[in-house]
């Protein structure tokens, strides 16, 4: 109400401005030469007046619009930070949901495994270790159902930290080549697979079943990539500064930009339903913080990705093996 009266009277003001000028006009024509110089000036002054506060009027329309889009991007803004925190909170809430789940199905795997295991050695004491086929395929069964084990313990640290982990002395090279072969299987037809192990002679200090997990996430992750095309997938090893980095890189059609901060979410997935669940990139990143080491990713679109992993370098006073628990 304020600002209306204030622009009622403004123009009321210049009403009568302009209409003061309209006589002075008529009282020059008649005015003698001296009356007209005076008139004359009083007639600049008043086209100042009028013009000054047409600007000041424009000026206060534009500073109240300005006020006015600064208004409407403050809100904008909440908007955005209140979807932002939103969709944190689903995430947590999603989080919190599949460590439940896990914790209420993990005692019924474990009772489903336990037999299987359990058989297993009962059936491999049985068996000549000269007798490579049978007994290597009970050893694998064995194997398999350890790692299950392993697996479903790691699903269920997503929601739940603080969990004991048994680490061992590891070699990078010899870790990454047991990995190739579980994941050979999945290979497509039309992608082809490179190794550059330069770590014969180099350890790390880990968890062997998490790390495993970790370099299979990003093999299985650099194939889905590629898909039915034709590609390759380059997995290497070596030493960088104090680190050991393991890369994992395709030549596929790369991650956009617009979604490379959110590969690591948990759930998040660009994948159709069936194929991914959006849990592989996050178990990995958090298999590297684990270890006191780091995921990175380089990537454009139609450019290929590379998922690079450093963990520091263990140096060994001995050549020995040695294995302690983490309870970190």
């Amino acid at each position: 109400m304020r600002n209306l009266l204030k622009n009622t009277k403004r123009t009321e003001l210049i009403e009568a401005a302009l209409a003061a000028l309209l006589v002075a006009l008529g009282i020059i024509v008649g005015a003698t030469t001296a009356s007209r110089i005076i008139l004359g000036g009083a007639l600049v002054l008043a086209g100042m007046l009028i013009a000054s506060l047409i600007f000041m009027q424009g000026k206060r329309d534009m500073m109240k619009a300005d006020q006015e889009l600064e208004a409407l991007k403050e809100k904008n803004r909440q908007m955005e930070e209140l979807t932002r925190k939103t969709q944190e909170l689903a995430h947590h809430q999603r989080l919190e949901t599949i460590g439940t789940l896990t914790s209420s199905i993990a005692h019924e795997f474990n009772n489903l495994l336990t037999p299987i295991m359990g058989y297993s050695l009962m059936t491999l004491e049985k068996l000549p270790q000269d007798a490579d086929g049978p007994y290597d395929d009970v050893l694998e069964i064995y194997n398999a159902s350890v790692k299950a084990k392993d697996i479903i313990s790691r699903l269920s640290e997503l929601s739940r930290k603080n969990t004991e982990m048994r680490f061992e002395t590891i070699n990078p090279d010899e870790l990454v080549n047991k990995v190739l072969h579980v994941a050979s299987p999945a290979l497509p037809k039309k992608v082809d697979i490179f190794r550059h192990l330069r770590c014969a002679d180099k350890y790390i200090e880990g968890n062997e079943t998490q790390l495993s997990q970790l370099v299979l996430n990003l093999i299985i992750n650099a194939f889905q990539a590629l898909g039915d095309e034709r590609g390759e997938v380059h997995v290497t090893t070596n030493k960088i500064g104090s680190d050991i980095m393991i890369e994992v890189a395709d030549n596929g059609p790369g991650i956009p930009d617009d979604i490379k901060e959110k590969i690591f979410d948990p759930f998040f997935t660009t994948k159709e339903a069936g194929v991914g669940t959006g849990l592989g990139l996050a178990i990995a990143l958090q298999a590297a913080e684990d270890h006191k080491g780091r995921l990175e990713v380089e990537s454009g679109e139609g450019k290929g990705t590379s998922f690079k992993v450093y963990i520091p370098e263990l140096v060994l006073q001995h050549d020995s093996r040695r294995f302690y628990y983490d309870y970190e």
